[in-house]
């Protein structure tokens, strides 16, 4: 009984503390409005993580050889629901922040400017991925003009040494991956039954307090006697008239949100299946990593795919050892998570090496024929890493370094330490995928 309790207040407190203010909300509200402005005037975001800025420049290039031009607006929610979830791995604290807002975008034909599809404001979950490491300010540096090493925040205005002013490839805390999922109803417009059936039942009882009124005013003696009828009727009116309409629009609420939910059941039940396995994969992987993060992993799960998916060149990625010939990614214009990824087996081969099968599930666009085409499309993944290989919360791909001669180089489109000419393999440090198939 003691450990049942003991339990109940854990799992309270837990609840209580994703209710509470914390210093990831206010950097997520600000990354909203960057990725808006973003897909507006392509300003970079400030607090995009450098692998992230990778990723939206080359769905920028992507879109600019389309010939199309997305702008997405976010609009946070009035009184939204919103919360934030972190796991630490010092010096690093991963986040999975989320808060309720409105979404809408817009695709339009950049030289006719005739607008290709339009979606129409709707009631959405906006998700962020949060790294943060609290002694990034302490972290060494090294000025890449005059070659100074010193911290972080000593190159804060600039190299103290020759003055150089640069931009730092990574800072802290910095939003690594974000993903929207549509929400089933507005909460807004359930917040406004209450207060519009009153108002629908003051008028009620406001007209017929005037109309008994009217109506007996002639045969009242003295006549003002009416407005004791009509004030009467009116409360009378008002009160049942209150309670008629509330049940009524409950009903009806109630079987509209039955045929949503039904037609939501059906067409998500590839993905409610899907999350189902998510205590699956958790329990999988932190057989071989005990600090294994389900958030970050999905986060970069999507960050890979995006990035093979957008790629001109997929024959010389650190990242991709698949088939490069992948023509149904080529007319992609825009990719949405769906919010689910299925955990399909994982078996260990070649005697250190980590193979893991999973299938992730997207909302895509496609420019065909000058045409928007949506559609729900999954793919299956097959992901490698050693053994040996931990989670590494603050691993970025665009600086690592080469374990040969320990120069620093981007392994995106690289396979050899161009210093040293050592090949560098990324699965030593994180996963690669090995297959993408439909």
């Amino acid at each position: 009984m003691g450990g049942f309790l003991q339990n109940l207040s854990e799992k309270i407190e837990e609840i209580r503390d994703l209710n509470k203010p914390k210093p990831q909300d206010s950097l997520r509200d600000s990354f909203i409005g960057e990725i808006t402005k973003f897909y507006e005037d392509g300003t970079e975001p400030e607090h995009a993580s450098a692998d992230m800025r990778y990723y939206l420049h080359t769905h920028e290039q992507r879109l600019a050889e389309k010939g199309v031009k997305i702008q997405r607006r976010f609009t946070i929610a009035d009184d939204a629901v919103k919360a934030t979830r972190s796991r630490n791995r010092p010096p690093y604290t991963a986040s999975l922040s989320f808060v309720e807002c409105y979404s809408s975008s817009q695709y339009t034909n950049t030289s006719t400017q005739k607008i290709l599809r339009k979606h129409k404001k709707s009631a959405s979950i906006f998700y962020a991925n949060i790294l943060d490491r609290a002694d990034s300010q302490d972290s060494e540096f090294e000025c890449p003009n005059c070659g100074h090493r010193a911290t972080l925040a000593v190159f804060a205005n600039g190299c103290p040494m020759c003055g150089t002013r640069f931009q730092m490839k990574q800072l802290f805390p910095c939003v690594t991956n974000y993903y929207l999922l549509s929400q089933m109803i507005d909460s807004k417009k359930v917040k406004n039954i209450i207060p519009t059936v009153m108002t629908l039942a003051v008028l009620l009882g406001v007209g017929t307090a005037i109309g008994v009124t009217a109506h007996f005013w002639p045969q009242c003696e003295p006549p003002y006697m009416s407005l004791l009828f009509g004030v009467g009727a009116g409360l009378l009116s008002g009160l049942f008239g209150f309670i008629t309409i509330y049940i009524l629009s409950s009903l009806f609420f109630m079987f509209f949100m039955m045929a949503k939910m039904t037609t939501k059941a059906v067409s998500s039940a590839d993905v409610s299946s899907a999350a189902m396995t998510k205590g699956s994969l958790t329990k999988a992987m932190t057989r071989y990593d005990p600090e294994f993060s389900y958030d970050l992993f999905e986060g970069k799960v999507i960050s890979l795919f995006r990035a093979i998916a957008y790629s001109k060149d997929r024959t010389n990625m650190s990242m991709y050892r698949g088939d490069p010939n992948l023509p149904e990614l080529d007319t992609l214009v825009d990719i949405d998570y769906r919010g689910a990824m299925k955990y399909l087996n994982s078996r260990i081969q070649d005697g250190d090496n980590l193979v893991l099968l999973v299938r992730v599930y997207f909302n895509t666009t496609h420019l065909i024929k000058g045409k928007i085409v949506q559609k729900k499309e999954d793919y299956n993944m097959t992901l490698v890493k050693k053994l040996t290989a931990r989670e590494n919360y603050g691993f970025s791909i665009h600086a690592v370094n080469c374990k040969a001669c320990a120069a620093s180089f981007d392994a995106m489109h690289v396979l050899k330490c161009p210093t040293c000419g050592a090949p560098y393999k990324l699965e030593e440090e994180d996963w690669v995928v090995m297959g993408l198939k439909k």
